[in-house]
């Protein structure tokens, strides 16, 4: 191949391998060091199901009680949205958030051909508005990235990445996200809460609701908390 035809195909071609030897670092925003003079309390976004919203409520389900408390996405959503972007997204409505840490477990219940995710929304100022990490089992363009929704088709802020997620079946694992608006980072870890499997830094939107969900695909949520910046 010649130069300028290589050049112009990896000017057009995205993403680029962004895999490294170890990922930088995510800043933990002060209300979550412990050592903020105001500590940030802890909620736990299940304990009231009551504030949750739905854009298919039939695809949706709760099971369990207190903290038991399960929620479950058995269908896929025949609701679709306005622009590129998950498929299927449950809301929580009572609070939003800035800056925060949030721990969960998922569980994958839909294991196919197809690159199979679970999603996690944050930073919800609308309905086309709004960050999510997409846990895809293999990183390519759209899976397995961290993504921005803001006014039009899903775009990838991914500034790292591992090479998928291990998602094993009838397994429930621990991510966690790290947002700082005021360094813009936002870090995603899954199971090894040591080093994360996504970065990305970015400023475009603040305050914002938490959403759970999948693009296309089927799972489930428990022990969903958030420790950060609320209103």
């Amino acid at each position: 191949m010649k130069a300028a035809a290589l050049l112009c195909l990896l000017a057009v071609t995205w993403p680029l391998p962004l895999t490294a030897a170890e990922p930088p670092e995510v800043t933990v925003p002060p209300c979550c060091t412990g050592n903020s003079r105001a500590t940030a309390i802890e909620s736990d976004l299940f304990a009231d199901p009551a504030k949750w919203t739905f854009g298919d409520a039939k695809a949706w389900k709760w099971s369990g009680e207190g903290k038991d408390r399960v929620l479950q996405l058995v269908a896929q959503s025949t609701v679709k949205p306005k622009v590129r972007s998950p498929f299927n997204l449950a809301w929580f409505e009572g609070r939003e958030w800035k800056d925060f840490t949030l721990t969960a477990e998922l569980r994958l219940t839909k294991f196919d051909a197809g690159n199979n995710d679970l999603c996690i929304a944050f930073g919800r100022a609308a309905e086309d508005r709004f960050y999510y990490a997409h846990l895809g089992k293999k990183a390519d363009e759209p899976h397995h990235q961290i993504h921005l929704v803001d006014q039009a088709d899903r775009k990838p802020i991914t500034t790292f990445r591992t090479t998928g997620t291990p998602w094993k079946e009838g397994t429930w694992h621990t991510v966690k996200i790290v947002r700082n608006t005021a360094t813009g980072d936002i870090g995603v870890w899954f199971d090894d809460m040591e080093k994360p499997v996504l970065t990305a830094k970015d400023k475009t939107l603040d305050w914002g609701k938490i959403g759970l969900g999948s693009f296309d695909d089927l799972g489930e949520f428990r022990n969903v908390k958030v420790k950060g910046t609320s209103r």
